[in-house]
């Protein structure tokens, strides 16, 4: 089997990563959160939605909003 691209799944990962980065990972996680299959699959998405927003906001200081799962 092949190896997998690794996503960054800690703060260290993410520093120094480029605002553009943040706001593509955010879009895809949306979509994912929107469109996806099962709800194990949107909790999963929604879940590094929230992440990602808060690393962007300790990273660039783009201010996260509130969200709520199912909302």
């Amino acid at each position: 089997m092949g190896k997998r691209s690794k996503a960054p799944e800690t703060s260290a990962e993410v520093d120094g990563l480029p605002v553009s980065w943040f706001n593509a990972e955010i879009k895809r996680c949306l979509h994912g959160y929107v469109t996806g299959g099962t709800s194990q699959g949107r909790k999963a998405f929604f879940k590094r939605l929230i992440w990602t927003e808060a690393e962007r906001e300790r990273v660039h200081g783009i201010t996260a909003p509130s969200r709520r799962f199912g909302s």
